[in-house]
């Protein structure tokens, strides 16, 4: 399963450790590839710099920003953002919105995780539009599934 996680999902991963955001960027890797473009990467340091979030996390330096941009690139694949989306192509009104429905549609990605939901057309192209919960929820039903498969399979 591979997924582009939102802007809003992956600051809030940061700011609200314990939180939806958190708990499905620590899925990474286990449960679904997490697909990231450089536009993901620039626009995520540039939201984590923003003059209200830095009041409000002051521990958010710029050492620990660069950290968790590592630790991303790290769990995620970074992939080349090749197509260009509009709203007259069908895509948001939002040009940074259609940043991110590129990097799916580039990636390949079955799964888009966001807080916007309204804010995006879904389906779009075959990608699922999904909030965080949704999302987790289907990560646990799969990992339940698996794990009753494993449990269903003869010893030999």
């Amino acid at each position: 399963m591979r997924v582009v996680l939102d802007i809003n999902v992956l600051v809030r991963a940061y700011l609200t450790p314990g939180g939806e955001g958190w708990a499905i960027l620590n899925q990474a890797e286990e449960s679904y590839t997490l697909i990231l473009s450089d536009f993901i990467f620039w626009k995520l340091e540039a939201v984590l710099h923003y003059d209200h979030i830095q009041r409000r996390f002051p521990h958010l330096t710029d050492e620990i920003i660069q950290d968790h941009l590592a630790a991303l690139e790290e769990a995620g694949e970074l992939i080349a953002e090749r197509t260009v989306i509009t709203q007259d192509s069908g895509g948001s009104s939002d040009p940074e919105d259609n940043r991110i429905l590129a990097a799916a549609i580039d990636g390949g990605a079955d799964y888009l995780v966001t807080l916007n939901i309204n804010d995006f057309p879904h389906p779009f192209q075959g990608i699922a539009i999904i909030e965080p919960g949704d999302f987790l929820n289907l990560i646990r039903d799969k990992s339940e599934q698996q794990n009753s498969d494993e449990g269903d399979a003869p010893n030999g």
